[in-house]
């Protein structure tokens, strides 16, 4: 039976917290501290110059993320106080979409701005690289969705014939 044993129970809860913290973690930073995604330069008096590498279209990326996250979170919440197997893999499945809506996002708003890195060939190189990136983070999120859902099919005919 897939449902938990009491020491796998434990390792899913501590999977699950640690997704909440990391999830707050980046909703804290992108919220708050997205000042800091930049191009730091020293000039020759010792000031540092700080160069934003994000667009205005950064905050129209800005409410997908905060939702996603808020999501995640709520989520892996109800999957601690909640254990279900059937309600688990289809909130993992859920994750993985909200994955794919956040990178493919990513790529059509692109709020990136790479011409303040001072190399000019890693300027033009840098938004291909990123693009390439998120677009393989989409494909990455959608075969793990399927394999989920796949194996929840599995459980569910299993569980029918029972």
């Amino acid at each position: 039976m897939l449902e938990s044993s009491p020491q796998s129970r434990e390792g899913e809860t501590a999977s699950h917290i640690f997704i909440i913290l990391v999830t707050l973690a980046q909703f804290i930073f992108f919220t708050f501290f997205h000042k800091y995604i930049a191009c730091y330069s020293t000039e020759p008096d010792g000031n540092v110059t700080r160069l934003s590498m994000l667009t205005d279209e950064y905050f129209i990326w800005l409410p997908i993320m905060i939702t996603a996250s808020v999501l995640v979170i709520v989520a892996s919440i109800a999957m601690i106080i909640y254990d279900n197997y059937r309600f688990r893999k289809t909130a993992e499945i859920s994750f993985s979409i909200i994955g794919i809506i956040v990178a493919v996002s990513l790529v059509s708003i692109f709020p990136f701005d790479f011409s303040v890195i001072p190399n000019d060939t890693a300027a033009d190189v840098v938004p291909i690289v990123v693009t390439i990136f998120f677009i393989l983070l989409a494909v990455f999120y959608a075969v793990t969705a399927l394999v989920i859902l796949a194996r929840l099919r599995n459980y569910a005919a299993r569980q029918e014939t029972r």
